[in-house]
């Protein structure tokens, strides 16, 4: 619906009293990033209904997302004296403090929000981040665990954790979570029934990725280049041979890692799993921004067309797989230890899903494509 016509719904609901109406077409504007008029929507609402809480609680994220944080903060800190049972609003209060510098008040927010409600996974990630802000990095590790023990399988904490040890100085555990040489492996796959050659399965899969229909540019992680949907879905088509080389891919390297009981990647293995693959398309000075993907358990990614740049020592790493860089959303003061990986044709490589990682940018008319996907767990071997 566009912006016009969920003003003329709001106005409806407004002239009927209708609050819950009004409310939904003001926080759709906000959610579609119509901020403008998203912002004279909780105007109009709140002349109707002085005070109501969803509606200041909008207007007060609007501000903070035009860097009016310390407006946003007093807003915040009336809401949630005046409702403290919401957990919601201490998180608002505790990401808005942070973009106020009250590091301090953020924490005691995020606190409350998780006191009301204990497995609020995004609050105990924002807590470590302040807490590493304020440079208490034990206690940031202790909010992760926290998290994991409330939440079960969070790899969003676990990737948090990984880099907030090593901020603590216990460069040892963060080098059980951040194993390279046991968890990141190259696996050289055979192409699937039907193709001759890699090189002939290759060209097959760029020509699907580039003409496929969801291919979009400014999506996820992805700078200077575009991202496709969901490559195997639905069942069947030129594409269920790449289903057939993951899964493959999937076994060879259970079969490689440590049978580690204590480490995430042994305890959160899956017996059964779903398969998430989509496909990625970079021009010249094309990147992804260091992420992770919490919803995998395991992570991968091939090479279908690669610039000529990639082989050159004197160019070396652009364009090449970087792991090890944390977002730049979680504040650790530690060097980041990064590990580089050249992209080939016909290797894959495996590493956990809450590894960082990201692409080194390169300079080239030709284009990069590649897939990647997520294994993501259906039913897990140690429940």
């Amino acid at each position: 619906m566009s912006p016009t016509a969920l003003t003329s719904r709001l106005q409806a609901c407004i002239r009927t009293r209708d609050l819950h109406g009004a409310l939904e077409a003001a926080v759709t504007l906000h959610r579609q990033n119509h901020a403008e008029h998203a912002g004279r929507a909780y105007a109009s609402i709140l002349r109707t209904w002085p005070g109501q809480p969803e509606a200041e609680n909008g207007r007060a994220m609007l501000l903070a997302a035009t860097g009016r944080h310390a407006e946003a903060f007093d807003v915040l800190q009336r809401l949630c004296a005046a409702h403290p049972d919401n957990p919601g609003l201490w998180m608002n209060l505790g990401s808005v403090a942070l973009g106020a510098d009250h590091t301090d008040e953020a924490v005691i927010a995020f606190e409350s929000a998780i006191r009301l409600n204990p497995a609020y996974a995004d609050a105990y990630h924002s807590l470590c981040d302040a807490l590493l802000r304020l440079g208490r990095a034990d206690e940031a590790v202790a909010a992760c665990d926290r998290s994991m023990v409330a939440t079960g399988r969070d790899f969003h904490a676990l990737a948090f954790k990984a880099h907030a040890l090593r901020d603590a100085g216990r460069e040892d555990e963060s080098g059980v979570l951040l194993d390279y040489a046991h968890y990141l492996h190259t696996h050289l796959f055979e192409p699937p029934e039907g193709f001759a050659d890699v090189a002939s399965f290759n060209a097959a899969c760029a020509r699907y990725v580039q003409k496929h229909p969801t291919l979009a540019a400014n999506v996820m992680s992805t700078e200077h280049g575009k991202h496709t949907g969901e490559l195997l879905y639905p069942f069947g088509g030129e594409m269920e041979g790449l289903r057939a080389v993951i899964n493959n891919a999937v076994r060879w390297y259970m079969q490689r890692i440590p049978d580690d009981p204590a480490h995430p990647m042994t305890r959160w293995q899956p017996l059964e799993w779903k398969i998430t693959s989509w496909g990625v398309v970079m021009f010249n000075r094309g990147h992804e921004r260091p992420h992770i993907h919490p919803k995998g358990w395991l992570s991968g990614v091939f090479y279908l067309q690669l610039p000529d740049l990639i082989d050159d020592p004197a160019r070396r790493p652009e364009g090449w797989l970087e792991f090890g860089r944390p977002t730049r959303e979680l504040h650790v003061r530690t060097a980041p230890a990064l590990r580089y990986c050249q992209p080939c044709y016909g290797a894959m490589f495996l590493f956990p899903s809450y590894f960082y990682h990201g692409t080194v940018p390169f300079r080239s008319e030709a284009r990069r494509v590649c897939v990647a996907f997520d294994i993501e767990p259906v039913r897990f071997r140690n429940p």
